[in-house]
């Protein structure tokens, strides 16, 4: 039994086998090791897709959880989730990614921890992204995204069909194809670091060989790969 098993009943996702065990072996990486800093946290969820992130995040203990997602069609798809005690605490936002934090930091919002679950490689100006997340207070950053493999520090430029649900929204009016940025991992680590942040990888060692099945993509060993990484503000 996992946590997502729940949407093997919904359309989308019933039709893969491999999604729900997918989302199920992440979900042991992205949100079980973070119970404790997410009870009674507050939660900035970026690029929320449908909520699901959002709702593991709330059953894991989140007192509040502000997910926002730039296409209303993935937003409304949350409704369909079952109601449990912990749905409420999810407030979806239909909202441009960089108007959406902007007008937090405007506002003064405040937040416990930030998710960026397979966002981070769907932008351009990451620095930007990471700063206006650290003026939003949040101590805790969760980052799961591709990352290039290239050597040094490096971003990996890459051109985006804006059509496809899990890409990047336009940048400008009608743009078909977007322009996004793939960090190597040294970058994200520099980046991290200049603005305060240690940066602290999972170990897939703690993947065992049978295990790797759904997770193909976070064993690539060819120009990219996708990994999970946390950073932790220093005091």
């Amino acid at each position: 039994m996992g946590f997502f098993d729940f949407l093997g009943e919904l359309p989308g996702y019933g039709e893969d086998d491999m999604a729900v065990l997918r989302l199920n072996k992440r979900h042991a990486m992205l949100i079980s090791p973070f119970v404790a800093q997410l009870n009674g946290a507050r939660v900035l969820d970026l690029g929320a897709h449908d909520g699901r992130w959002a709702y593991a995040l709330a059953a894991a203990g989140a007192a509040e959880v502000v997910a926002v997602e730039g296409r209303q069609a993935a937003v409304d798809q949350f409704a369909r989730f079952p109601d449990t005690p912990f749905k409420s605490r999810v407030q979806m936002r239909c909202a441009d990614l960089w108007q959406a934090l902007e007008a937090e930091v405007a506002a003064g919002a405040q937040y416990d921890v930030v998710a960026l679950f397979g966002i981070f490689y769907h932008v351009m100006d990451h620095v930007r992204l990471l700063q206006l997340i650290k003026r939003l207070g949040a101590p805790l950053v969760l980052i799961d995204s591709e990352f290039a493999l290239a050597k040094g520090s490096n971003i990996t430029l890459v051109m985006e069909d804006t059509a496809k649900p899990t890409n990047a929204t336009p940048q400008v009016a009608g743009q078909a194809r977007a322009i996004v940025g793939i960090p190597s991992f040294l970058a994200m680590e520099r980046m991290a670091q200049a603005l305060g942040y240690d940066c602290h990888w999972y170990d897939d060692n703690q993947l065992a060989i049978n295990d790797m099945k759904g997770l193909g993509d976070y064993f690539r060993t060819e120009r990219k790969r996708r990994a999970f990484c946390h950073l932790v503000a220093r005091d």
